[in-house]
């Protein structure tokens, strides 16, 4: 039985991958502290061990603990941490210090992993890639635009951008005393159950409801690599079953860049109507084009799950 810690459990990914690890019948515990209002347990719990508590509370008392105070394991098979402030694009651009705490948590996160993780799993994002390869001529972005190592470090997107590339940092550093992370770079993540906050289930509310006109934020051309969040569970453990040494980035991506006009579009089309579509160029639109390459990904797994049918399954869910 693999042993799995889940930090951020009762957030948006925290959840799909709790489930995942219940259903393969692993020992699981999930530590939130239930301070993000969309935060709730999952609807499995069986066989669930939960903390309700701040992740930076349990690494601080976990840092220079006995194993016997950590529920007597000496070692996690696996850590996923998810804990992190949370919010989508107008949270990032307009509330830029929001996301600076992640830093220290992200600091004691590691400190406490090099004794207590197996393999760690650190959620970085697609946002660690320079701006500069995602505005006027967009490029597909391949994991070896970013590396700790490089010789220089393209400004990357916003704040929250810089906390995740500090992030990898840390975990690059944290290789050198034995620590195993697999940084996952998911790109346009959504599914069911996530916060009305992120584009995707706010425009398929507004879908459902048929509202005429369907309003979209920005120019709607901004394009971006939308996946279901049941394909980034699906590639990170299919990544997970081939062994993780050391600081190694993984891509989840489509590959395939599609603009908020289209995704409006089709969500109209699912439901049956044919509104005017929108813009709000009031609200942010972030950068033109961000896509990933899937070429080190597609050794490991395809994704599962089309735009159309993951558009649909987030409806059904509102």
């Amino acid at each position: 039985m693999t042993s799995v810690l889940v930090t951020g459990a009762a957030g948006f990914l925290g959840r799909w991958f709790v489930r995942h690890h219940l259903a393969q019948g692993d020992f699981v515990l999930g530590v939130d502290d239930l301070s993000n209002p969309h935060s709730a347990w999952p609807d499995e719990l069986d066989g669930l061990r939960r903390y309700q508590m701040d992740a930076a509370s349990w690494f601080r008392q976990g840092i220079n603990a006995t194993p016997e105070d950590e529920i007597g394991l000496s070692k996690w098979d696996l850590v996923y941490h998810f804990a992190a402030p949370v919010g989508g694009r107008e949270k990032i651009e307009g509330d830029p210090l929001f996301n600076a705490n992640s830093l220290a948590l992200d600091s004691l996160f590691f400190r406490w992993a090099v004794k207590r993780a197996g393999i760690a799993i650190y959620p970085s994002s697609s946002a660690v890639y320079g701006t500069v390869f995602q505005e006027d001529t967009p490029r597909l972005l391949t994991e070896d635009f970013f590396h700790p190592d490089g010789p220089a470090w393209h400004v990357p997107d916003e704040m929250y951008g810089l906390t995740k590339l500090v992030g990898e940092f840390l975990a690059w550093k944290s290789a050198r005393y034995g620590l195993n992370t697999l940084c996952i770079r998911p790109f346009s993540g959504y599914g069911e159950g996530q916060s009305l906050e992120y584009p995707i289930p706010s425009i398929l509310a507004r879908a459902k409801a048929k509202e005429n006109p369907l309003v979209i934020w920005g120019t709607g051309e901004q394009r971006r690599d939308f996946i279901h969040v049941s394909d980034v569970v699906g590639a990170t453990i299919a990544r997970l079953n081939e062994g993780v040494r050391g600081y190694q980035s993984l891509n989840i991506a489509s590959g395939k860049p599609t603009s908020f006009l289209e995704v409006a579009r089709l969500a109209a089309d699912i439901v049956g109507y044919r509104p005017e579509v929108q813009r709000d160029t009031t609200k942010p639109s972030g950068v033109s084009t961000r896509y990933g390459s899937v070429a080190l990904m597609s050794r490991y797994y395809t994704p599962k799950v089309s735009l159309r049918d993951g558009l649909t399954r987030v409806l059904e869910g509102l």
